[in-house]
């Protein structure tokens, strides 16, 4: 779908200034939403700590007002154990317990609200008459001191009191004579729980405070009252009347967890604390421990928890205050609900507001973007006659405003004009188009000719030039075989002038152990001569020894002593010098023999050194030919190779002018497209001009 400018402008704008209200409605419904919380938190914060402070107080003047009475009879039974304590240490003759009684009457006197006065005395600690009192008035069978005075018709009634040593516990855990018990063990005054008493048919919540009469700082009896403690749930009715207007709850719990008073169920009143709910219960076992106020929000309510005690005595009554939240915050609950309805109204408000703001801005935004349109439709309009009407340039803007509208109508008309004066420098520009790109056709033919003519001599001269190139190659590959010969026969005469000198090597040392042999022949020829001397040297000593063997042998035979034994060593000595004499001629003869064949071999190894030196002489000669052959193939191969590197450098620059003449061709043949192309792009740039000239004169000028 297509929009104008103005329907663009008018719908985007609509939606940013829908968005902008919208958003500041959404930030003002938040704002709001904060500040109710804000004023919820702290009105509930401020109420519930208003309610806390009233609490405390109302729970502070409860205490004081359930304790005053049983202050006043604390004081009272402490006067009156006093004044008692005084008869008990005077040292007149007076009858002190008639004395005790009567003070106890005036005590009921002074009194009304008192139901009963009594004392008690351990025994013999009053008077030391109890041997003499027994039975008497106020006293038992064993003359023990302990009156019971009450009120009747005719004034006051004495009667004794019960179960003073008794131990064993009630139904509440408390003993039957703790009245008298606890200030014996404690020695300080007591307040004792509240009971139930049968009085007159009716059960009459009792209770009794006792103060300790001590002589000498040490115990000898009580003095205590019984008071009703109907009072107390008076005090607590007419607390939880006003405490908004009797909806709260209020107990008051004794020292050992025995319901006083309740506000609610008067049933419960005499019972122990686990009739009550277990929280509570713990709650109350808590604060009479700690002693301390406590404030308690939980489960919907509001407790206070308020401990308190009695002049001389530490036992802990606690007062307990309950308030249901929703009563304590039913204002703040109207507050909450009243921003609450305040918060629709102003949502709606807001929302019904910011649709007819946002209305009215789209229908204003609307005319203005109309207005402010308007240059811009009559621009396009004038475009819009130029380029589909008969492209009359002479037309021109009416300017009539001085914004950014009007100095595009300004611009505008500059460009039609710009473009006036361009169609009228075009219009003769078209014909010398037309005209150049004619003689361009014209000088492309005639160079594409050209280039075809070019581009077949290259060819004939790559064609020969690869043909001189496959001739260079063949006489570089002769080269190469023929170098590769040369180097086999080069290798061959090395081969053959290492044998030869191998050879000669060889033949060397045979003439040089011919030499040897002849020397050590030589050396053996000069022994065999001195073994012949030495031989002719033995022969001669043989003879001269045989000779001598004769003469002893004559001697021998001319002298008679020792004949026997001259004889026959005479005849011993010449046939060893026979022997030896023998033995030497024919070692002479075989070294003879040996001196020959050694003068025949050293012949034979001379006429063999003489051969083997002109082997040797030859074998030099052989060398050095072979060494000049060798030398004659170096400079061949020398050659065959310079005539190969010489060849391959041709066929290098053969092919590489081949490959230039064939970059050349490659030059012509795109030289000769190109003039192709060329002549194509003029007759394109003809037609083109012709219809340039055709547009151009659509412009009426």
């Amino acid at each position: 779908m297509n929009f104008s400018i103005q329907q663009r402008f008018s719908i985007w704008a609509g939606l940013g200034l829908l968005s902008v209200v919208l958003m500041a409605v959404f930030v003002g419904v938040w704002q709001f939403d904060r500040i109710k919380q804000t004023l919820s938190s702290q009105s509930y914060d401020v109420t519930r700590s208003q309610v806390e402070d009233y609490l405390r107080v109302l729970a502070n003047d409860t205490a004081v007002t359930l304790s005053m009475p049983l202050h006043s009879a604390m004081y009272a039974i402490q006067a009156t154990a006093s004044a008692i304590e005084a008869v008990a240490d005077t040292k007149s003759n007076l009858d002190k317990r008639d004395l005790a009684i009567r003070m106890l009457a005036q005590t009921l006197t002074d009194h009304p609200d008192f139901l009963a006065t009594y004392v008690a005395f351990e025994p013999d600690m009053f008077d030391d008459a109890d041997e003499l009192e027994k039975q008497a008035h106020g006293s038992d069978a064993t003359g023990r001191f302990m009156p019971y005075v009450t009120r009747d018709n005719n004034g006051f009634q004495v009667a004794l009191l019960e179960g003073l040593e008794d131990t064993s516990l009630d139904q509440n855990g408390i003993r039957g004579g703790e009245y008298y018990l606890c200030s014996k063990e404690s020695g300080e005054s007591c307040v004792i729980d509240p009971y139930l008493y049968p009085v007159e048919d009716e059960q009459v919540l009792l209770s009794s405070l006792v103060a300790p009469i001590k002589q000498e700082g040490q115990f000898i009896g009580i003095a205590g009252v019984d008071i009703s403690a109907s009072f107390l749930q008076s005090v607590i009715s007419d607390v939880d009347a006003g405490l908004y207007k009797g909806q709260g709850r209020i107990l008051l719990v004794s020292p050992r967890g025995i319901i006083s008073g309740h506000s609610q169920h008067t049933e419960l009143i005499g019972q122990n604390l686990s009739v009550l709910e277990k929280s509570i219960s713990e709650n109350l076992k808590e604060a009479a421990v700690s002693g301390e106020t406590k404030i308690i929000n939980s489960k919907q309510r509001f407790i206070v928890l308020k401990p308190f005690h009695l002049p001389g005595n530490q036992q802990r009554w606690v007062a307990y205050l309950e308030v249901p939240e929703e009563i304590v915050m039913a204002d703040v609950a109207l507050q909450k609900q009243f921003l609450e309805a305040a918060q629709k109204q102003f949502i709606s408000a807001t929302t019904v507001l910011g649709i007819f703001l946002s209305l009215l801005g789209v229908v204003t935004i609307w005319l203005v973007a109309r207005k402010s349109i308007r240059p811009v439709t009559e621009m396009t309009e004038l475009v819009a006659s130029i380029a589909e009407g008969e492209g009359d340039l002479t037309q021109r803007l009416n300017i009539s405003y001085r914004d950014e509208t009007g100095k595009l109508s300004g611009l505008l008309n500059t460009f039609i004009n710009k473009l006036h004066n361009l169609v009228l420098q075009l219009l003769p520009v078209a014909s010398n188009v037309s005209s150049l790109s004619a003689d361009g056709r014209k000088i492309s033919v005639e160079t594409s000719i050209q280039m075809l003519e070019l581009e077949s001599l290259i060819e004939d001269m790559v064609l020969a030039m690869s043909e001189m190139a496959a001739a260079a190659e063949q006489i570089a590959t002769n080269a190469e075989r023929t170098s590769k010969f040369s180097q086999h026969a080069n290798d061959a005469a090395t081969k053959g002038v290492e044998v030869v000198q191998k050879k000669g090597a060889s033949i060397n040392h045979v003439s040089e152990s011919v030499r040897q042999s002849e020397a050590v022949l030589q050396e053996l020829d000069k022994d065999s001569r001195d073994i012949v001397h030495i031989l002719s040297v033995i022969e001669g000593s043989a003879k001269e020894i045989k000779n001598l063997a004769a003469n002893i042998t004559d001697d021998a035979v001319t002298t008679s002593k020792n004949k026997t034994g001259y004889a026959s060593e005479a005849e011993q000595i010449r046939i060893l010098a026979g022997q030896t004499q023998q033995a030497t001629v024919e070692i002479y003869d075989k070294m003879t023999t040996l001196q020959q064949r050694n003068q025949q071999a050293s012949d034979m190894i001379r006429l063999s050194g003489q051969q083997a030196l002109e082997t040797v002489g030859l074998a030099q000669q052989e060398e050095t030919v072979l060494n000049d052959i060798n030398l004659a193939i170096e400079e061949v191969t020398d050659m065959t190779l310079q005539i190969a590197s010489a060849t391959e450098q041709q066929n290098a620059v053969c092919e590489e002018v081949n490959h230039n003449l064939s970059e050349v061709s490659r030059l012509v043949h795109q030289t000769s497209k190109g003039a192709q192309q060329l002549r194509g792009v003029s007759n394109e740039l003809d037609q083109a001009a012709s219809r340039l000239q055709e547009k151009l004169s659509r412009f009426k000028v």
